[in-house]
Formats: C-alpha cells, sequence, structure tokens
C-alpha cells in the first residue's frame, strides 16, 4: 500500500513539475488593440500548453517604457515573454530612448497582418482638405500623405509644404480618439489594423477602403497584395490615382518604416536561447493548426492571416537590418521630427 501511495505521489510530482508557468508581458494597457489580439492569442495557445499565463500590463510612451523594462529586466524571469505590436519595431528606427533590442531575443511567432486606411465616400482627394492624424501611426500617416500629394518633386521637404498648405495635421490623437472624429466627420480620413477596420470603420456607412499597406511575403521576402483586400495595396491605388509608380525620398522612407511596421506587427517573443521557447513554438503550430483557434484568431485578427513561426521570424528581424541605409534613415528622423514633433534621432549602429 505504502509502495502504491509512493508511486502515486511521484507521478503527480513528475506531471506537476513538468508544468510551467509563463508571464507575459505588454507594453501598453488593458483594453488597446495590441491588448486586445495578444489576449485573443494567449487564450488559444493556452489550451496547447501546461501552466499558468498571467499577463502584466506595462504601458507609457508609446510602448517604451515596457519593452526597455523587458530588456533591462524582464526578459530574463523564468517563463518570460513579450508582446510588440507595430509600435514597438517602429521606434527602434529612430525614436530616441529606445533600450530595446530584437536581435536580443527569438521569436515565438509574428502574425503578418495589415494596415487599413479608410476616407469618407463623399470626400474625394482630388478636391483638397483632407483631415487626419495618429501621433503613433507615423509610416500609416506618411502613406496618406504620399497618396494625397502625388510624387512632386521627390524630395521630401517638399512633402511637408504639401502638408501645411493643403491639408489639417491634429496632432495629440490615438486610435480610440481618431476613430469617433472619424465617426463624427471631424476627419475624412483614418487608419486601422484588420481587427479595427472589420470591427468598427469599416461599418460606418459613410466610410470606404482607400488603400491598404500590404502583406509581409515570406518566400519572396517583400511586401504583396493582401489577398483580403485585393487591388487595394498602396502601389495599385497610387498608380490608379495619378498615374505613375510611386517614387522619390519620401516613398523610400515609407517603404522602409512601413515594412518594419507590417513585418512585425503583432509578435510573441522570448530572450535569446530561452529554454523555454521550443516548447511555446510548438505550442503555437499546434494551435495554428487546429481549425477552431485558426478561425477565433482569424475574427480577431479581421482575417485568415500568415504566420512567421519560429526561426523565420527571427529571419525577418535579419533581413529588416539589411535594408536599412544612411539616406533613408535620415530622411525619418527629418520626417518625424518635422511632421510629427518626435524626438527622433539617426542611430548610426544600426548600419553595422
Amino acid at each position: 500500500m505504502k509502495k502504491m501511495i509512493a508511486s502515486i505521489a511521484f507521478l503527480f510530482f513528475t506531471a506537476v513539475s513538468a508544468m510551467a508557468d509563463y508571464t507575459i508581458y505588454l507594453p501598453t494597457k488593458p483594453g488597446s488593440g495590441l491588448d486586445q489580439w495578444a489576449q485573443v492569442v494567449i487564450k488559444e495557445l493556452k489550451k496547447h500548453i501546461d501552466g499558468d499565463v498571467k499577463s502584466v500590463h506595462i504601458p507609457g510612451a508609446r510602448h517604451r517604457l515596457g519593452m526597455n523594462k523587458w530588456q533591462n529586466e524582464n526578459r530574463f524571469n523564468e517563463g518570460a515573454i513579450t508582446v510588440t505590436g507595430g509600435t514597438t519595431s517602429v521606434n527602434t528606427l529612430v525614436v530616441s530612448g529606445v533600450e530595446y533590442d530584437y536581435t536580443t531575443w527569438d521569436a515565438i511567432g509574428v502574425q503578418l497582418l495589415d494596415i487599413f486606411v479608410g476616407k469618407r465616400k463623399d470626400w474625394d482627394p482630388k478636391d483638397g482638405g483632407m483631415v487626419f492624424g495618429n501621433d503613433h501611426a507615423a509610416g500609416d500617416v506618411t502613406g496618406m500623405v504620399l497618396m494625397y500629394c502625388g510624387n512632386l518633386d521627390g524630395k521630401i521637404e517638399s512633402y511637408k509644404k504639401c502638408v501645411d498648405e493643403d491639408m489639417k495635421y491634429v496632432k495629440g490623437v490615438d486610435d480610440k480618439q481618431g476613430t469617433l472624429m472619424f465617426a463624427n466627420g471631424e476627419f475624412n480620413v483614418f487608419r486601422g489594423n484588420p481587427t479595427a477596420w472589420t470591427k468598427k470603420i469599416a461599418k460606418f456607412e459613410h466610410g470606404e477602403l482607400w488603400f491598404t499597406q500590404g502583406v509581409y511575403d515570406k518566400k519572396k521576402k517583400r511586401i504583396v497584395t493582401n489577398p483580403n483586400a485585393p487591388g487595394k495595396d498602396f502601389d495599385t491605388v497610387f498608380k490608379e490615382t495619378w498615374g505613375e509608380e510611386p517614387k522619390g525620398e519620401l516613398y523610400d522612407a515609407y517603404r522602409l518604416v512601413q515594412f518594419q511596421n507590417d513585418s512585425l506587427q503583432k509578435g510573441l517573443w522570448v530572450n535569446k536561447d530561452a529554454p523555454h521557447r521550443k516548447k511555446l513554438v510548438k505550442a503555437l503550430k499546434k494551435m495554428l493548426k487546429d481549425p477552431e483557434s485558426r478561425a477565433i484568431i482569424a475574427k480577431a485578427s479581421g482575417g485568415d492571416y500568415e504566420w512567421a513561426i519560429g526561426e523565420e521570424a527571427d529571419k525577418i528581424v535579419e533581413y529588416q537590418r539589411s535594408l536599412y541605409t544612411e539616406k533613408k534613415l535620415k530622411d525619418l528622423v527629418w520626417w518625424f521630427n518635422n511632421i510629427f514633433g518626435w524626438k527622433a534621432e539617426f542611430k548610426p549602429e544600426l548600419l553595422k
């Protein structure tokens, strides 16, 4: 009898010790767009892993506060995971005060999403008077400016003149405020990730899709047309509007920052060589093969978008670095400072 009890106790202890507890650190507040996406993914991922999963939110400074703390402290904790969005990635290009570095992490997986830009049906860009604003969506706003102004003379400074003379950019606006201002008719243009678009903006009777930024193709290593919005990618709509391909200094800078944003827009990461990475990658693969989980995530993501899993996502980080040039980075610094009023800086270490 004693041997039987001892055996049962041993088996119980072994099962419990095999389980792991995870803490997911999010650089945003509860209920934000990134948090909503993360909570759905976490719920489905939990079905395929052993152990408890809890969330810790550290919002502030456009993701910098939480991600700096992740880099300097939290990533070394047992079972630590972080969640990143497009803003997290864009910050690393030119924004001051960024202490975190994607190259010091390993990916669990990244969902390859898009950004949608809509406009009022009763507003024709050719009539002028574009009114818009979103403080953290610098890449998307840059696309709006390009689509509205055309190629001009190709010089980035010319677009500031276009903004100053022909457009009204409202500063201090976040996604929630911008959606409300679009709904109330104060904005005639607005942006949103696929989730925000399908759940909110697309339901406005006065709104319609203007263009999308496109999605990252892992095999082609470039942004391509979003299959959930065929014929609406930026380059196609630009050529239809202006009769020529987009080009110039601002377009080159836009493509760099938008690729940075969209190819890593929503992701899960652990510290470099973290022992729990392998287990989590395996769980993510199981989750994505589960039809029910896949459908739930597709609904939360505004469409069934592809994922880059494990080393596939690590390779995206490496590839991003290969696209950096001194000219593009300095143009982005100038643009962010002069248009958005950000504290942007040129980071020569990115070119090493």
